[in-house]
């Protein structure tokens, strides 16, 4: 059964999937291996930025936060804070607002070099397979589908 269904969703996945206009940007947003972000906009609508400037400044914004991560300057998170703090956008001042409530660890993690992702990952990882076992079995076939993947 866990086969067939593995096999419904390949198919599923591999079809195209049309994506919106927001869509494709933040994509587009998102890519840090390619830096043609404004040209690569302006392909999916030549009006695009000129209707909305501010996709230029989001843009900037999370390539500049990227390259907190990469970089791992110590005075870094303090200069990209004095720089975006004042941002006009209420969603960017909430997200700064949080990472000032929690300055000591956000600063932390941008110049540490260890992560704390594998075990976030092995922790999603439990949580699903408990989800799909819910109802049917005991801590024995949990304790087995973690330690033993399938």
């Amino acid at each position: 059964m866990n086969k067939m269904i593995a096999e419904a969703r390949r198919q599923e996945s591999s079809e195209t999937v049309t994506l919106s206009l927001r869509q494709k940007v933040l994509q587009i947003i998102w890519d840090f291996k390619n830096n043609d972000h404004t040209h690569r906009i302006r392909k999916l609508h030549p009006k695009l930025i000129e209707e909305f400037p501010e996709v230029l400044n989001i843009d900037e914004l999370v390539g500049s936060f990227h390259k907190l991560f990469s970089h791992k300057r110590r005075n870094g998170l303090r200069k990209w804070l004095i720089k975006y703090g004042d941002e006009e956008s209420s969603h960017i001042r909430t997200f700064i607002q949080g990472i000032k409530q929690d300055i000591k660890a956000v600063s932390q993690s941008t110049v540490q070099h260890w992560s704390n992702g594998p075990v976030e990952g092995q922790v999603n990882r439990l949580k699903t397979i408990k989800r799909m076992i819910y109802g049917r079995a005991g801590f024995d076939l949990l304790r087995n589908r973690f330690l033993y993947q399938l």
